[in-house]
């Protein structure tokens, strides 16, 4: 059976595949397959799962969070399409400025943007240093005109954290909402179900246990393949997955 790569999948799409496997199983009489325990082990947790993450969603402060970290994505995209159009502009001095900041940009990453909260903001930091004490570049930055941007990428980087550090507060009070704690226990059940959906398609005689065993495990391929586009496509570093809508108790895990 097609496992789940667990670790690659958001919160939303942990919760929409759990409820999809629940759905495959339910079209079945779950008595007649003796699957009812655990059918209804992980029913229990998925919809304690869903209430957390509507929690989570509900939450003032990640919405706040989701339209900072636009307000500094803005900036730093106006910056680099300012560099990158600055290339090809017809005074040298100007163009050795724009080349001199936006390789110094790419040595970040190329997709700044999608990189995980945490690591976006620590990114940002380093490369705003590096503008504010390296000559080189504080000539070019003068030479560009670049000031105003500048200050608001890294106004909109601290407030972005400030209220960051907030959210993490907010969760570490409410330790019982955590997100990341649910998912292993979901994990671990859905394993206990699928275990013995395919015990009883290896050593019964209901057929309707392994054409179970294939939806899931069909199911679970297309999930992969699907997460996998997405990561692949939204950054080229897999280490620094997109985050936006995993909880914010997993991100202060890493820290």
């Amino acid at each position: 059976m097609e496992t789940p790569v667990y670790s690659r999948y958001r919160n939303s799409e942990l919760l929409q595949y759990m409820k999809d496997v629940l759905e495959l199983v339910n079209a079945n009489d779950v008595d007649v397959l003796q699957l009812t325990t655990q059918r209804d082990a992980l029913a229990t947790l998925i919809a304690q799962m869903d209430n957390l993450f509507q929690q989570e969603q509900s939450s003032g402060i990640t919405q706040e969070l989701i339209d900072l970290d636009d307000r500094r994505d803005k900036a730093f995209i106006g910056i680099k399409a300012t560099l990158e159009a600055n290339q090809y502009h017809f005074d040298e001095t100007v163009k050795d400025a724009a080349a001199s900041l936006l390789y110094n940009m790419n040595s970040y990453g190329t997709n700044i943007p999608r990189m995980n909260y945490q690591a976006e903001t620590a990114v940002i930091d380093s490369m705003l240093s590096e503008w504010e004490t390296e000559t080189v570049l504080i000539a070019a930055i003068a030479t560009l005109g670049l000031g105003g941007w500048i200050a608001e990428l890294k106004i909109a980087n601290q407030v972005f954290n400030d209220r960051y550090l907030a959210r993490i507060s907010e969760s570490a009070a409410n330790p019982a909402t955590s997100f990341t704690a649910i998912r292993d226990v979901v994990i671990s059940t859905y394993r206990e179900l699928t275990a013995h959906v395919q015990a009883h398609a290896t050593l019964g005689s209901n057929a309707t246990h392994q054409e179970l065993v294939n939806e899931i495990s069909v199911l679970a391929k297309q999930y992969n393949q699907t997460i996998s586009v997405r990561i692949n496509s939204s950054s080229e570093d897999e280490s620094l997955p997109n985050t936006d809508d995993v909880e914010i108790q997993e991100e202060a895990s890493q820290v």
